[in-house]
């Protein structure tokens, strides 16, 4: 017996193992660790990888031990060079890659994901730190996938894009109804952009990302979100990324890089504008009330209620001089829109840059939402000032062949403006002077 037992080979050992009537030999048999050590005797890597897929694939969760041991295992037969089957290594480092993220294991997450193909790396890496909502973790995090090799500049690039293509809203028209306050979701783009403002190397990317999240929420009139977004974006952002490219001996910034700065001014432009805007509604929906005028049989509620006029009406002196400097404020501001220089609103300069046609898209869609909407604000400030004959001066500039702004309107647009227009006119009419507010000639 001890003879036959010294010819057998170590297949056949297993092979008795596996036939054996015994229930817990069997059980054992069957256990993962006494599995994987049966490959590893044999040494039969294959047929490891294949059970280790299996297991992958298994309706049952592995337990955080046994996946842990796998990792290992098949790292350190990387180490020795021995060929495996890429695939399911891949499959077990991602399945390790995903347990240490649930359980908050940061410091070690970008480590093994390093063991992974780079474009892989960079995917599961970027789903990582969108898991990451604490912000004092975040430059450790960074720090962790530069230590390891990762490439930082594209996943914090695609940690951004993930987030701001979530939403799959369509830009839309500003004349349907539109809910403008600020979502749980919209937080989330707001947030997101921190990821490309740790190292100032990224501040172009940080501002081609900002601009197109701020293009979103322009044509959804959600303007609070498009300013909290723009006050990420530190104010000496232009200055670095000029200052990156002279730094390497060049005279100008790439194309997209000087776009993305003009378009950048441009929503400036428009966020101050529709801000003085605000401010002027706000002062005046805010006049002054007079008071009721008081019997003149009570001497003392008398007296007292034309101290109450003078007081008011110094008041309502204070108030129309402000509402004045608003209203130039507010009209500068919209004009600075409407007449932006070197070619106009959300119109590059530079068109030797990359061609991308969905930002083309969204930046002509969006002179077609803001600058008709712009118009009609400024036309409403100045016909509630009574300066309707600038009001009507505004029909000139819209219709100027220089700025082609006639162009951004629909049809609708352009038949509502006249009919608001032609409320001047009348208004100028009443006061004795001709339709465009010049004396009438005997």
């Amino acid at each position: 017996f001890r003879l036959s037992l010294l010819s057998w080979t170590m297949e056949k050992v297993f092979e008795e193992l596996q036939a054996s009537e015994t229930k817990r030999v069997l059980e054992e048999t069957r256990e993962h660790y006494h599995v994987i050590q049966k490959f590893v005797i044999l040494g039969d890597l294959d047929g490891l990888l294949e059970e280790f897929s299996d297991w992958l694939t298994a309706s049952k969760p592995l337990p955080s031990h046994l996946l842990r041991f796998m990792t290992h295992l098949v790292l350190f037969f990387r180490s020795l060079g021995l060929a495996l089957k890429e695939e399911v290594c891949v499959d077990v480092l991602k399945a390790y890659v995903s347990l240490l993220i649930r359980d908050q294991q940061t410091e070690l997450v970008a480590s093994y994901v390093s063991q992974l193909p780079a474009e892989l790396a960079t995917a599961q890496y970027a789903a990582f730190l969108e898991t990451v909502n604490q912000p004092e973790l975040r430059p450790r995090c960074l720090q962790l996938a530069t230590d390891a090799g990762l490439d930082v500049a594209a996943i914090t690039k695609l940690v951004v894009e993930t987030v701001r293509e979530r939403d799959e809203t369509e830009f839309t028209h500003h004349s349907q109804t539109l809910e403008t306050a600020t979502t749980k979701e919209d937080l989330r783009k707001i947030d997101v952009i921190d990821w490309l403002l740790f190292d100032p190397a990224h501040r172009a990317e940080s501002l081609k990302q900002s601009n197109a999240i701020m293009r979103k929420f322009l044509a959804l009139q959600k303007h609070d979100a498009a300013k909290a977004v723009f006050s990420k974006v530190p104010e000496d952002s232009m200055r670095e990324i000029y200052c990156q490219w002279t730094g390497v001996g060049q005279t100008t910034a790439p194309a997209e890089d000087e776009n993305a700065i003009r378009e950048h001014l441009c929503i400036r432009a428009y966020l101050e504008a529709h801000e003085a805007f605000t401010d002027w509604f706000s002062h005046s929906s805010s006049a002054p009330q007079k008071p009721a005028p008081a019997p003149r049989s009570k001497l003392l509620i008398y007296i007292n209620m034309s101290i109450c006029v003078c007081v008011c009406q110094s008041s309502l002196a204070a108030w129309s001089a402000r509402l004045d400097v608003l209203t130039e404020d507010v009209k500068e501001r919209i004009y600075n829109v409407l007449l932006f220089v070197d070619g106009g609103w959300m119109i590059d300069n530079r068109q030797d840059s990359e061609q991308d046609s969905e930002r083309s898209h969204q930046m002509a869609a969006l002179r077609s939402l803001c600058l008709p909407r712009l118009s009609f604000l400024l036309l409403s400030v100045l016909q509630n000032s009574s300066r309707h004959q600038e009001a009507l001066r505004l029909a000139d500039i819209i219709s100027s062949d220089q700025h082609r702004l006639y162009q951004v309107f629909s049809k609708e647009e352009l038949r509502r403006f006249l009919q608001k227009l032609r409320e001047s006119s009348l208004a100028l009419l009443d006061r004795g002077v001709d339709p465009l507010g010049y004396e009438l000639q005997p």
